[in-house]
């Protein structure tokens, strides 16, 4: 008796490219930087800016500066933190870029990041890193699907309670402040999705309207005296082919 060969006929696909685009360069830079160079070249890039009283202070002549407001969100203190802050990207990610696409979640998590870097050069003594404010711009969307809605879900204030608390303990240097800022650079990054969501309605409006002008079009006299004529025209040629 032959032996079936077993096949798998599932098939693997992308379906959020920014959120694992995202995982995978921050596994990448953790592994170089923590095991291959032993947090030697954090320095020069995934520490955010700081004020000029700071270890990092922002200086406008020296491009770093500029390249540190971007990049520290793909650093990592430790894999613990790695791990963590990447499963949230990965839970919250998919769904949100599935509803305003890859180009905005993409510039979303570049003004969360813009916001919370240029906050903390102003205001903060010590560097950011991580993806903190990312993760509380993913929070703060999703909570947004149903506020639209009239509705507070519960589990989004015990998730940003959580995630407030993980980031008070973690981070003991930044303290009180860099939870501040983080949570600002959240806010300034899904507020822009409200620049795409009246775009989407005003969509949504016109194909509905024009749904709606084409039913009242079906439905008009004209249309339907001409209906009613290539039926008989259709009618009359049949029945002449049944006759004796």
């Amino acid at each position: 008796m032959a032996k079936k060969k077993f096949k798998f006929k599932y098939k693997f696909f992308l379906d959020a490219p920014v959120p694992v685009f995202f995982v995978m360069v921050s596994a990448l830079v953790f592994i170089i930087d923590y095991f291959l160079l032993k947090d030697r070249s954090s320095v020069f890039l995934t520490f955010s800016p700081t004020t000029p009283d700071g270890s990092l202070p922002f200086l406008i002549s020296k491009p770093i500066s500029y390249l540190r407001l971007f990049l520290y969100v793909f650093g990592f203190a430790s894999p613990q933190l790695l791990i963590t802050d990447l499963i949230f990207i990965m839970l919250l990610g998919p769904s949100i870029e599935e509803r305003y696409g890859s180009i905005v979640i993409g510039i979303m998590m570049a003004v969360s990041a813009l916001f919370s870097g240029v906050l903390n050069a102003c205001f903060c003594a010590t560097s950011l890193r991580g993806a903190s404010c990312i993760i509380f711009m993913l929070i703060f969307l999703n909570s947004f699907m149903t506020l639209s809605k009239k509705k507070i879900p519960v589990s989004f204030i015990f998730v940003l309670i959580l995630y407030v608390l993980r980031e008070f303990f973690e981070k003991k240097s930044a303290g009180a402040v860099g939870i501040l800022i983080c949570i600002a650079g959240g806010l300034c990054g899904s507020l822009f999705a409200f620049l795409t969501s009246p775009k989407a309605r005003a969509e949504k409006k016109t194909s509905a309207r024009e749904a709606f002008l084409e039913e009242l079009d079906s439905q008009s006299p004209r249309n339907r005296k001409k209906n009613q004529s290539n039926d008989d025209d259709d009618g009359s040629t049949v029945v002449g082919t049944i006759k004796f």
